[in-house]
């Protein structure tokens, strides 16, 4: 059959169809889905475009996401008219362009396209979905190496089908589109056995990230072209005749063609809700039901000052917003009758703002009563008992029928919470995540997928009966047990951030009540056991206000998957990045000040460091390329490093280049210049040993920026290289605002602080334990291990006129460990342990190595924090 006559019996189809027959429409929907896939390849795109937002249109129809169905399918009408219109003109070789424009290209024409975006739900959203994307091409890049993993693969096509879904529920249709294209070609790739199309969905998530940065600066600024995203996920010529993929949808599949009309039942239904948060947002229920309970609170509030002024417009917003945004959310996650019942009040609200109906004491009574509901749902995530099937069914129709003004019905016995009748049908509790514990029917499975075909329809299934609702019995109990989410509540950063330092402060208070000399003195037993109790309650308040600045380096890694695929790519190398300890945490500001360095550090090792694959496989290595990314804790400190197999550091041309470019005078013989000073001279500004620039390096700058940003974090950086196997950069990052254990020193007259993260063991050496080597000074045998003796008093420049030999003295020596380096520091006397607060010690003190803060003792003296690292070093330094 030609084109025309389908799209003929389609128009006819539409014509005899009314907004309420479901099975109809979905008929029309599937077909015109069918014939925009047979058209892929046409030339008539106009068409394609057309009946393709017809399809859209059906959609929202079905799913109740349109505010006015008649108008909705007015326009699926008109559509199909056009397309015909079309058609024909090309079949009789008359101009296409004499048939007028499209009824969808006039602004505002759709329904929802003047639908105003909330710009609060939109900030949110745009925020959360930076998150999403960064997570997605984490997925992307791993599956682009792994092959088809079919859970990185079903995490990927989650990932889309949630922003397709947000993208929906926000009116972004170009976005919402690209999604769906995306993850039809993702089933169409893995139904012939080929791999994901890692570019084309990462180039998706690229044009997000530009729309995004729009909508944040303008919430109606229009999608960016697109015509060649939807070039990339495209099928083939030869496969452009295959079925169309199934319709997804972020509430529910649509039903089958087939279908037959519901049909409601005369009874109740007093099934319990079912509420299912989906898998892939489940992280996001704490806060989702922090938000959804403010609200509730504000709207509740707001309702309650309309009463006293029925006309007020900002008060109805209010309330309007709260819903909308509750509705938007609770459709990120899944929960279709949270959706419901909030979709229902907005429409009425919508009225009342647009004075289609004028609000009244029983009006905002139907609204109260929403509200009511509403949290009765959202309690549930919380050990609450779920509202009943008719309990939702009965509020959402007095809610339709009150947008018609009809107020019959609107009794406050009507929707009060009613004790779930178990025998009746579905015992319904509420996942953050996988199956319900519920045993049933299909009432529960209709309940949770939001909308088949109505609200109402969702919500009334028959009960079950027999063998299930006894099954269903059984589990009540299990029900009423289950483990309710944590509640989250917004605390502003500022304030975040006076509670860690009233807490240090507390923490300071708290010894030097212990330590001062007036209650050393006192032996009263139950003194001490109190003092010991505070102590506690101190260490266990500090732990969890620390933790509270706290978030994980996860994100961060993340995107630089996506960065060694990219400079991969350019430079033509096949490399792989490895992550360790993503789940270590540090401060949320040191997170974001490291970004930037380990952009620069990863680029460099993909561009200088890894070889190509044939200078690999001349070197007998294989011909993909490593770099691993790595977080871990050592010595009271946070250590991330890059580390690469390639090709090493060239000693002789760092030098040579760094003399040619009048940057460095060596000033000895270059066998004498230790590795640690000559691989030092890559941060200096301007130095580069790249032959020529490109766009992933070779101007000079970069490496000096980044030992900048990390010495502003009192951090360092250190490089350790093998010719030929590879080069590791070492961050090593100070707590810079914490309460550490720390071992408090005297060293002469002064007192330090050594975190006790770094401290091995302490001891009073022997004569025997002592030894001394020929051209490294002191050493003591510690455990079979001789380690060198680095004073205190000549590192850290005491007066040295009272100094004795060891022996002699009997000083304690403290065996310390910094990375891969142990030693043992002499101090004069162990003062004794306790927890510090660390402080910054200002600008003129920052460039000083081997200290990493100050800390206010008991008895308010200021001691200094030893940074074991930078001790070591100085230490090393000074003997050679």
């Amino acid at each position: 059959m030609s084109l025309l006559p389908i799209i003929n019996e389609i128009a006819k189809a539409s014509v005899l169809t009314d907004e309420q027959d479901l099975p109809a429409l979905v008929g029309i929907h599937d077909r015109l889905r069918s014939l925009c896939t047979d058209m892929a390849s046409s030339d008539l795109s106009i068409v394609t475009d057309c009946l393709e937002h017809a399809a859209e249109l059906i959609e929202e129809i079905v799913h109740r996401e349109t505010q006015d169905a008649v108008a909705a399918l007015d326009m699926v009408r008109r559509g199909i008219e056009f397309a015909q219109s079309v058609v024909a003109a090309d079949q009789e070789g008359r101009p296409v362009g004499e048939v007028g424009p499209s009824p969808y290209s006039a602004k505002g024409s759709s329904p929802r396209a003047s639908e105003a975006i909330d710009p609060e739900l939109l900030a949110s959203w745009i925020m959360e979905c930076g998150h999403t994307l960064g997570e997605l091409e984490a997925q992307v890049v791993i599956a682009d190496s792994a092959a088809n993993s079919p859970d990185v693969v079903a995490e990927i096509r989650r990932r889309l089908h949630t922003i397709k879904g947000e993208c929906g529920v926000l009116s972004l249709h170009t976005a919402q589109k690209l999604c769906h294209e995306a993850e039809s070609c993702i089933d169409r790739c893995i139904g012939e056995g080929l791999s994901v199309p890692a570019s084309a969905v990462l180039a998706l998530i690229d044009w997000m990230r530009d729309y995004l940065a729009d909508l944040s600066r303008d919430a109606h600024s229009p999608a960016p072209d697109h015509t060649a995203i939807i070039a990339l996920f495209s099928p083939p010529a030869e496969t452009t005749a295959s079925p169309a993929p199934a319709v997804a949808s972020t509430k529910a599949a649509l039903p089958p063609a087939h279908a037959p009309a519901e049909v409601l039942p005369a009874a109740v239904d007093n099934s319990l809700i079912v509420l299912v948060a989906d898998g892939d947002m489940k992280d996001n229920l704490n806060d989702f039901l922090c938000e959804s309970r403010e609200h509730i609170s504000n709207s509740e509030q707001a309702l309650l000052e309309l009463e006293k002024n029925l006309g007020d417009k900002e008060l109805i917003n209010t309330v309007f917003r709260a819903f909308h945004t509750i509705k938007g959310v609770a459709g990120f996650m899944n929960l279709g009758p949270i959706v419901s019942l909030a979709h229902s009040a907005e429409y009425l609200l919508d009225s009342a703002r647009n004075d289609k109906i004028a609000l009244n004491s029983q009006y905002l009574s139907i609204i109260l009563r929403t509200c009511d509901l509403m949290g009765q749902m959202i309690r549930v995530f919380e050990g609450g008992t779920a509202p009943t099937n008719g309990q939702l069914k009965s509020l959402i129709e007095q809610l339709e029928r009150a947008v018609r003004g009809d107020l019959s019905g609107s009794g406050v016995a009507e929707v009060k919470a009613a004790a779930p009748v178990v025998s009746s049908g579905t015992v319904a509790t509420a996942t953050a995540g996988g199956a319900p514990t519920s045993a049933g029917g299909p009432a529960s499975a209709t309940a949770n997928a939001s909308a088949p075909a109505t609200s109402t329809a969702a919500s009334t299934a028959p009960a079950a009966n027999g063998p299930a609702a006894a099954a269903a019995a059984s589990e009540a109990p299990a029900a009423s047990g289950m483990k309710r989410a944590d509640q989250t509540v917004k605390v502003s950063t500022g304030r975040m951030d006076v509670l860690v330092d009233m807490v240090g402060e507390l923490v300071i208070a708290q010894q030097m009540v212990v330590q001062d000399p007036a209650v050393r003195g006192l032996h009263e037993q139950r003194l001490q056991r109190n003092l010991t109790m505070v102590g506690k309650i101190i260490r266990d308040l500090q732990e969890v206000s620390m933790s509270l600045r706290m978030v994980p380096v996860k994100a961060t890694f993340q995107k630089m998957a996506r960065l060694v695929r990219d400079v991969s790519a350019k430079a033509s190398k096949h490399i792989t990045l490895h992550t360790e300890g993503e789940d270590v945490e540090l401060d949320r500001n040191v997170v974001e000040e490291i970004a930037d360095p380990l952009v620069h550090m990863i680029r460099n090792s993909c561009d200088h460091g890894i070889e190509s694959g044939e200078a690999r496989k001349a070197a007998g290595k294989l011909e993909s390329g490593n770099v691993w990314l790595r977080a871990f804790h050592s010595g009271g400190s946070i250590v991330i490093e890059i580390e690469d197999d390639g090709k090493g550091l060239d000693r002789a041309r760092i030098i040579a280049k760094a003399v040619e470019k009048g940057i460095y005078t060596p000033d000895r013989p270059v066998a004498d210049i230790p590795d640690s000073e000559v691989f030092n001279l890559i941060f200096l500004p301007g130095f580069s040993t790249a032959e020529k620039v490109t766009d992933l390096s070779g101007r000079g700058v970069g490496m000096d920026v980044v030992r900048r940003n990390i010495e502003a974090l009192r951090g360092k950086i250190d490089i350790r290289s093998t010719a030929g196997k590879g080069t590791t950069f070492s961050m090593r990052l100070p707590l810079t605002m914490a309460i550490i254990d720390g071992m408090v020193v005297r060293v002469g007259k002064q007192r330090y602080v050594i975190p006790t993260l770094s401290i091995e063991r302490s001891f009073r050496p022997q004569p025997k334990d002592i030894h001394t080597v020929v051209g490294k000074g002191e050493m003591a045998m510690v455990r079979g291990d001789l380690l060198p003796i680095y004073r205190l008093r000549q590192v850290l420049g005491h007066d040295q006129h009272d100094l004795n030999d060891l022996n002699s003295r009997g000083d304690l020596l403290i065996v310390v460990e910094s990375q891969d380096d142990r030693a043992c520091l002499a101090a004069d006397e162990i003062i004794g342990q306790q927890q510090v607060v660390i402080k910054t010690l200002g600008q003129a003190t920052q460039s000083m190595r081997g200290v990493s803060g100050g800390a206010i003792l008991g008895d308010g003296r200021v001691a200094l924090i030893l940074d074991i690292g930078g001790i070591l070093t100085e230490a090393t330094a000074a003997a050679a």
